[in-house]
């Protein structure tokens, strides 16, 4: 049986990330000219903001990764207090676009607390249920381990995101498997997550409403209305087009017809639909290989750490981008609703850019514990 390194795993893990971050930029500069042009009057509004944010990032990263894993396990409880309040602030002065109030206004820029919260979330659960109290009941420490988190998960569907709180759920619940905690609890809440998804959904109208569109298939076929088309069906339509106008090769490095108008969120979203247009079947493909490169050295660099923090650590990133590789590629084909969930490390948006390099950084904090 082969046995990979953890040293491999981060090489890997690294590189995935780079060559990620690199195709972001390349798609983005393509995706987001045309609505910079026509909102700012400007090519490059939004690929000079997605490369800030990138930079912004990697400043974080080669700075806080200098720090010990301590230090960031004592900033857990103070980190988890002060997300919770400001989800709790962006539902009473928080900046309504699209129809949800998610954003903080910060003068020049709208930054998205909940994007924020995934890492400090990560740290949090990381933190408790590395560190067990043997002599109080699995009640007692599941409690404190969840319940920040599961109340700000909470205060994000309320903005309402459905797409960041089925994210959040997912690395929450992805983290007590790979716990010491007994099997028997998260499968409980396997086997429960129904009753509050169901709830979720029906209480949310639009979120009920794209479910109802992909549950009942309204957009598949070839005989769907002009109405719907127009309509409910609009934005994966364009999207199926945008991907099957590319091909085996695409139409070529910036040539896409749908970042014309025609396909809303072309570069948030959709930004993968734009990536097959242009670099056709095989470019998704390698993409997509990136995505999985980097979610197998995430959980591999997890499995292979030596101390149950770093482990656990590990496993909230990777779940976190499986979850929306998983969501965003599902989406933009119609396999999966809708969900607004976007490409990690691929698609425009500084707060998530941000995020999950303060999550990387966190990673790979020095470790004096442990021999990486």
């Amino acid at each position: 049986m082969v046995r990979v390194s953890h040293t491999t795993f981060k090489k890997i893990n690294l590189v995935s990330i780079s060559f990620l971050v690199t195709v972001g930029v390349l798609i983005n500069l393509s995706a987001s000219s045309v609505i910079g042009l026509n909102k700012f009057n400007d090519n490059f509004h939004f690929i000079k903001r997605h490369v800030g944010g990138i930079m912004l990032g990697l400043i974080i990263y080669n700075i806080g990764k200098k720090f010990s894993k301590d230090y960031y396990k004592k900033l857990a409880y103070t980190g988890m207090l002060s997300i919770t309040a400001i989800l709790f602030l962006v539902l009473t002065y928080g900046v309504v676009m699209g129809g949800s109030r998610r954003w903080i206004d910060l003068g020049s820029i709208n930054f998205q607390p909940s994007e924020f919260a995934k890492p400090i979330i990560i740290l949090f659960i990381a933190h408790h249920l590395s560190n067990i109290e043997i002599d109080k009941s699995d009640f007692y420490n599941l409690k404190n381990a969840l319940g920040f988190p599961v109340l700000s998960a909470l205060l994000v569907l309320l903005e309402p995101d459905f797409g960041t709180t089925l994210t959040i759920s997912g690395i929450i619940l992805f983290q007590l498997l790979f716990s010491e905690v007994k099997l028997r609890y998260p499968l409980l809440i396997i086997a429960l997550s129904p009753i509050p998804t169901y709830l979720a959904i029906t209480v949310m109208g639009y979120r009920n409403k794209r479910f109802t569109i992909w549950y009942d298939k309204i957009c598949e076929g070839t005989d769907i209305s002009a109405e719907l088309l127009a309509d409910e069906c609009y934005q994966i339509f364009q999207s199926k087009v945008a991907i099957s106008s590319g091909g085996l090769f695409g139409l070529g490095p910036g040539t896409s017809r749908a970042r014309w108008g025609s396909l809303p969120n072309s570069w948030t979203d959709f930004v993968a639909s734009i990536a097959a247009e242009e670099y056709g079947f095989f470019g998704l493909l390698i993409l997509i290989i990136g995505l999985v490169s980097l979610i197998i050295s995430f959980f591999g660099l997890g499995l292979t750490s030596k101390n149950e923090f770093t482990r656990l650590f590990f496993v909230g990133m990777g779940s976190w981008v499986l979850i929306q590789t998983v969501f965003n590629l599902g989406g933009i084909v119609g396999l999966l609703p809708i969900t607004g969930i976007v490409l990690p490390f691929v698609a425009y948006g500084s707060s998530a850019m941000v995020s999950i390099f303060i999550g990387l950084t966190m990673a790979y904090a020095k470790d004096i514990k442990e021999d990486l």
